[in-house]
């Protein structure tokens, strides 16, 4: 059932994914990544704090925040999984392997090397701020909008 606190959640963490986007997007000038690298971070921000955040923004200001964190975990997983999934599939027909083990392998490591590189400090202080916010504005709309 939709309600504010899960909009507000999906929209706020939506927002905080393409802010980290851009500022991922300025640091690696080198990677090949445009819009739909924006636009798949939005939806999956959306989706984490549809799901996770919106379902419990908290029971205060501060649960509120720290739900946002733990929100940010699943959004960066998130991330890691669909955009290391989307090279693994893209280049399957390049790794000619005969094992069927290696390909969910290499999709756990590619998900592993995108979450690394995409924890820098400007991108991990975007997210920070970006998730307390998202938590507390959850909470906030948790509480005036029933």
């Amino acid at each position: 059932m939709p309600t504010a606190a899960k909009l507000i959640a999906g929209l706020a963490l939506a927002l905080t994914a393409v802010v980290a986007a851009y500022v991922f997007i300025q640091e690696h000038p080198e990677m090949p990544i445009g819009l739909r690298f924006v636009l798949g971070n939005a939806l999956v921000g959306f989706f984490a704090g549809w799901y996770a955040l919106g379902r419990s923004p908290g029971h205060s200001n501060m649960t509120g925040a720290m739900s946002g964190l733990r929100s940010l975990v699943m959004l960066l997983i998130g991330a890691g999984i669909v955009f290391g999934g989307r090279f693994v599939f893209s280049n399957l027909g390049q790794f000619r392997s005969r094992d069927p083990v290696e390909i969910p392998l290499l999709w756990i490591e590619t998900t592993f090397e995108y979450v690394v590189l995409a924890l820098t400090p400007s991108v991990g202080l975007t997210l920070l701020i970006g998730g307390l916010l998202s938590g507390i504005a959850t909470y906030q709309a948790s509480q005036h909008w029933r």
